[in-house]
């Protein structure tokens, strides 16, 4: 069959209320009248995809793209298969301990998976990351089955491939422009993980970066989360020599002391910093601002430079009548007595407060310590959630539930334990800046359920007690750090990012921060020497 045969009034096409604005797309993208059908290529189906997001709307492009994947495969053309999905992802069938959810990513899936990307004029995959991960450069060579090339490329960005594939909210996968026409999109971190997981069992093999001669100038980090470690990495490689400070027993910041082990295995976060000790970068861990040193004594000690990237480890408990009741914990605290090994044990019917990813963990993670029940009482509805889809998903898989539109008003004791939660009823009002519609409060609609542990994942906030005045660090009215376009605050040679900026932010949009810094640091460092 004929380009020109599709298109005709009693073509396959004609079924198609929306006709006229396909052969827009055809003609936009250029197809010959006399192309045949089977000889369809990955260039020509891409340009067809990227006028199909000019043209169509979401569900005609499904519909469209539907039917062609079926015409191409009836006239035995194999691009018909790009797009089905081909990663095999394997995941743990006991969810009640502790190992990872996911156990393993096949490298040979990830390969014919890699082999999909239809190579975007305009990589939207790319666009919307907030490193820039160089995604196409990276699939072609997962998909040539060049992993080690694969890593290489991923560690001119980050040395935190195998975190990011883990816990990442995949921007890149939601602007995938396969998912926008066909709803099966590239699982990029997925990839990710399967190269890092594969280049741990030949680490010693790998050429890292090597960083440039020694600049001669030394530079303190603070805080060794995704902010800290990513700008370490970069510093070092600029020549810098590097030291992070971190309160913390093991680097890593929440990647460590609080994601889940189901989630993200401590060993993984070991592993990837272990890179930057490789190249040099020095870990002084225990050390806690203003209780054991100052920024004047890091200047003192010859750092020329300062990056803070403390976080946002604060829990926001909500102040109600009973929150001071045994049995109610802040989400960080409790995720991080877990980690730990200090907390085993849950019984009873748990309620969990909040709709974001701390929520999810700390759900997820009250039903293997032995939960009787676990719920989510979330005061938005689904739609509003903020915490990952998949990671929703996994939760009520394992038997977590949600009850949406609901607030808790007071938290009812016994004898100083908790017993019970007041509750009222939720309706979503006008939409706020962040978009999201604003819960109203149902006037009579109170109501009670019986708890034994309520855990409150309501929003964090950084920790900045520490600076006190003769730091110069100007804050925020809300405790933050306040900087300029270059991440420099107040103080000169004293920059900061990521959480204790931002607040509650992303893995990747802590990373970039990171990225950012460095470039900003050493461009400081270097009007120094001129």
């Amino acid at each position: 069959m004929k380009v020109a045969e599709l298109l005709f009034p009693q073509g396959p096409l004609s079924s198609l209320e929306f006709r006229d604005k396909v052969l827009e797309v055809f003609r936009k993208a250029g197809l010959s009248s006399d192309l045949e059908l089977g000889l369809i290529t990955r260039e020509h189906l891409e340009a067809l995809a990227f006028f199909s997001l000019e043209e169509l709307e979401p569900e005609e492009r499904r519909r469209f793209f539907t039917l062609l994947a079926g015409l191409l495969e009836e006239e035995g053309n194999e691009l018909y298969k790009i797009f089905e999905p081909k990663i095999i992802i394997r995941k743990s069938s006991d969810r009640r301990n502790f190992q990872e959810v996911v156990s393993g990513v096949d490298l040979r899936s990830a390969e014919l998976e890699a082999d999909r990307c239809l190579r975007c004029r305009v990589p939207k995959c790319v666009n919307v990351c907030p490193v820039k991960f160089p995604v196409p450069a990276f699939l072609k060579a997962v998909a040539s089955g060049r992993h080690e090339a694969a890593y290489k490329i991923s560690l001119a960005i980050y040395p935190t491939l195998g975190i990011c594939g883990r816990i990442c909210d995949g921007f890149c996968e939601q602007a995938c422009t396969l998912g926008q026409i066909c709803g099966n999109s590239l699982k990029i971190r997925a990839m990710k993980r399967a190269v890092a997981d594969n280049m741990q069992k030949v680490s010693g093999l790998i050429d890292l970066p090597k960083p440039k001669s020694g600049s001669g100038f030394r530079v303190a980090v603070i805080g060794s989360g995704p902010a800290g470690l990513t700008a370490a990495y970069h510093l070092r490689l600029m020549g810098h020599d590097v030291t992070i400070f971190d309160a913390g027993e093991r680097p890593g910041g929440r990647l460590a002391d609080s994601i889940p082990e189901f989630r993200l295995p401590l060993q993984v976060v070991e592993r990837e910093v272990g890179i930057l000790r490789m190249l040099g970068v020095e870990f002084r861990m225990g050390v806690e601002f203003g209780r054991d040193l100052t920024i004047d004594d890091l200047f003192k000690q010859g750092y020329r430079a300062v990056f803070i990237a403390t976080g946002a480890g604060r829990s926001n408990i909500p102040q109600m009548k009973g929150v001071e009741l045994e049995s109610v914990h802040a989400a960080l605290e409790f995720l991080k007595l877990v980690k730990e090994g200090r907390l085993r044990s849950m019984s009873g019917k748990v309620w969990v407060i909040g709709g974001g990813n701390t929520a999810i963990d700390a759900a997820r993670t009250a039903l293997r310590l032995g939960a009787e029940s676990v719920r989510i009482m979330y005061r938005r509805s689904m739609e509003e959630m903020p915490a990952r889809r998949e990671e929703i998903e996994e939760a009520l898989d394992e038997g977590v539930e949600i009850m949406f539109l609901t607030q808790p008003i007071e938290l009812i004791g016994e004898d100083g334990r908790l017993r019970k939660i007041r509750c009222i009823k939720m309706m979503l009002g006008e939409r706020g800046p962040d978009g999201r519609r604003k819960p109203v409060p149902l006037e009579g609609s109170e109501f009670e359920v019986e708890a034994d542990h309520v855990i409150f994942a309501t929003g964090e906030r950084p920790s900045t007690e520490w600076l006190s005045e003769r730091d110069g660090i100007e804050l925020m009215e809300d405790g933050r750090i306040k900087v300029n376009e270059r991440l420099e605050t107040s103080r000169r040679g004293v920059f900061a990012g990521g959480d204790v900026v931002r607040g509650p932010s992303l893995y990747s949009v802590a990373s970039a921060d990171g990225m950012r810094a460095a470039k900003e640091i050493d461009r400081y460092l270097r009007s120094l020497s001129s």
